[in-house]
């Protein structure tokens, strides 16, 4: 792997390490065990078959959270109802008729892919419903599918994610832990996969296999000409950190995650839910 990349994992793990000295990990955490206890597994390792409100002695705080989660895809995404629109930045352009009727037929075809069923967007959003109430803020990332003939709409665990923001206070730097098992991985990567993984994939096709997936400004990285045709601002790296193996590094228009955070705070770029905040302490007590 060259060295460039293995840099860039060693600044990534410095962010992990970073916000986990900052306690961030340990109040969502605290959080988590409340409010959301399915999701509590950000400093501990959970069982599919743990009883996750054991600690619990009210089920108030959960239902607070669950109503609320269920509230937001009520309110802003109406199942059967037209809940968005495009249009463009000039009003001109959105008050002309021929153009309006464009915009508005791309958004039917766009709603189609959307809730396509392979598209997963309802899961995604149900699940970043409810860590957007936990934590003030949810990860989503939108893909084309492995065969390219739809989207793919994932929600990311806060726990495997760091972000950075530039200047201008915009998120412009992800990484993303990722354990992909060894069949997987040759699936998505046949070209670029380590033989390891091969040979792992053989004996051992479920075996997960540590990697990250890593987004940065094009000027932070030296990626080769060839491959990059006209210059785009973003590079994305999928990196197999076990077997020191670049796996993909392909230039990107834009970043493919959806980050909304709730309440920000100066110095920091990541949010907090004003509900669970103000409500620990009452979760407690009860």
């Amino acid at each position: 792997m060259k060295s460039r990349v293995r840099e860039i994992v060693e600044q990534g793990d410095k962010l992990f390490s970073r916000r986990a000295s900052a306690g961030l990990d340990d109040l969502w955490q605290k959080q988590a065990e409340q409010f959301y206890p399915i999701r509590a597994d950000f400093t501990v390792t959970r069982n599919a078959g743990d009883e996750f409100a054991s600690h619990l002695m009210t089920g108030r705080p959960m239902l607070a959270h669950r109503d609320l989660g269920n509230a937001i895809s009520a309110m802003l995404r109406p199942r059967g109802v037209a809940w968005f629109n495009a249009r463009t930045d000039n009003e001109d352009l959105n008050s002309d008729a021929g153009i309006k009727t464009w915009l508005d037929a791309k958004c039917d075809v766009m709603r189609r892919m959307m809730y396509a069923q392979n598209a997963q967007f309802l899961r995604a959003t149900k699940q970043g419903d409810n860590d957007f109430v936990a934590f003030g803020q949810c990860i989503i990332e939108v893909t084309p599918n492995l065969y390219l003939d739809g989207a793919l709409f994932r929600n990311w665990h806060l726990r495997d994610t760091v972000w950075c923001e530039n200047d201008e206070l915009v998120i412009d730097t992800i990484h993303r832990n990722w354990k992909l098992d060894a069949r997987a991985l040759l699936r998505r990567f046949p070209k670029t996969a380590s033989s390891k993984v091969a040979d792992i994939a053989a004996k051992e096709p479920y075996r997960e296999i540590k990697c990250r997936h890593v987004v940065l400004p094009a000027d932070d990285y030296d990626l080769k000409q060839e491959t990059r045709g006209r210059k785009l601002p973003f590079v994305s790296l999928y990196i197999d950190c076990e077997n020191d193996v670049v796996l993909e590094e392909v230039p990107a228009k834009r970043i493919s995650y959806v980050i909304p955070r709730w309440v920000t705070v100066s110095g920091s770029p990541y949010a907090y839910s004003p509900c669970t905040v103000a409500a620990l302490p009452d979760a407690r007590l009860l």
